[in-house]
């Protein structure tokens, strides 16, 4: 390996509270709490909804950008992945209520993120944070303090290519200056990072720390600390 890419948003950053953590506390909330199986269940359906699914293209196409007609779609869709069998449009309007008016997370990055990145780069790779985020990621990397831990940022809207297409990923290791085959990936979404990291030649290496993917075959970490053993063996 030359390079390790890492994905940012649920990889190296989190938002805290957890915005599906809270969620289920407002349906429980509300008298529907989730049973695990459930919660499982609605978790890995975001990530697929996020990995530019056919109904996440559904509902640009028909709101646009991420505005309040689109937010209120996507808590309708993910109340009917949490199988929840009441009427979804009345309950995904009271959620959103409660959203606006309590919410309000902040950037959480766990403590091995940052010493991890810099004893990488001590041994000699190139990293690269790649990120479906519209805009480029300068901003984001000085609020999270990574200034000077990435050789390059790319965020899919410079490129107007998104995970989990082959483009944004070879294009990432263009950037990287080695071959797909000499690059590692490393993301929380198995269907965008992990499948599109995979077709694109790259090595891919899923965190998932709830253990919402048991099938996948890659190779699964809990922590980004653990990369550190994981390039040695």
């Amino acid at each position: 390996m030359k390079a390790i890419l890492f994905d940012l948003d649920g990889t190296l950053r989190e938002s805290y509270p957890h915005s599906f953590d809270t969620l289920l506390d407002y349906l429980a909330e509300l008298g529907h709490a989730r049973t695990p199986e459930q919660a499982h269940h609605g978790e890995r359906w975001a990530h697929y909804y996020w990995a530019t699914s056919p109904e996440l293209v559904e509902d640009f196409q028909e709101f646009g950008t991420e505005n309040a007609s689109f937010r209120l779609r996507q808590l309708e869709r993910q109340l009917q992945a949490l199988q929840l069998e009441v009427d979804h449009l009345p309950l995904a309007r009271q959620i959103r209520q409660l959203y606006e008016t309590r919410y309000q997370p902040r950037h959480h990055v766990p403590d091995d993120v940052r010493p991890t990145l810099q004893i990488l780069r001590q041994r000699g790779y190139r990293l690269g944070l790649v990120s479906n985020r519209l805009e480029p990621l300068d901003v984001i990397v000085t609020e999270l303090d990574f200034d000077g831990l990435f050789d390059f940022t790319l965020a899919a809207g410079q490129i107007n290519i998104w995970k989990p297409e082959v483009g944004i990923f070879l294009h990432a290791a263009q950037l990287a200056e080695c071959a797909p085959t000499e690059a590692m990936y490393v993301g929380d979404n198995y269907y965008a990072d992990i499948h599109g990291a995979r077709n694109a030649g790259l090595r891919p290496v899923l965190i998932d720390p709830k253990q919402l993917f048991p099938e996948a075959e890659c190779e699964v970490i809990e922590k980004i600390g653990e990369l550190k053993n994981l390039l040695t063996s």
